[in-house]
């Protein structure tokens, strides 16, 4: 990587610059539905279960907990996941039962300059 010519690092894989990521607005995360919990028999890990509402695809990258005894824990999701439009998906975490007090997950998705709407990148729309 160190000998890669630094324009080489500024090339955009989605061949223009009107196409930026971004956090989800207020009216945007609240057509995100997300439930959290324990599988019947695992008390070990903590699964998020995230509808997305809105027609266009999401990403989440991080989910944070914050536990009963004042600590908090973190996962990056490396790659983040997707969830397409209108679609529904999972991911998980190592939290005790019993131990999470509050929880929270940081996503975003892709829009053009001047739109509103989320949108596939890769996708010519």
């Amino acid at each position: 990587m160190l000998a890669m010519p630094i324009c080489a690092l500024a090339w955009n894989p989605f061949g223009s610059d009107d196409v930026t990521e971004v956090a989800l607005s207020k009216s945007e995360l609240q057509k995100i539905k997300v439930n959290a919990g324990w599988a019947k028999g695992d008390d070990q890990t903590l699964i998020f279960e995230l509808v997305n509402g809105l027609k266009g695809p999401i990403q989440c990258g991080a989910a944070n907990v914050d536990l009963n005894d004042g600590k908090s824990v973190g996962k990056q999701f490396v790659p983040k996941f997707a969830i397409p439009g209108n679609a529904t998906r999972n991911a998980s975490m190592n939290v005790v039962k019993g131990t999470m007090k509050a929880y929270a997950l940081t996503c975003s998705c892709f829009k053009r300059k001047g739109s509103d709407e989320c949108i596939n990148p890769l996708k010519n729309q």
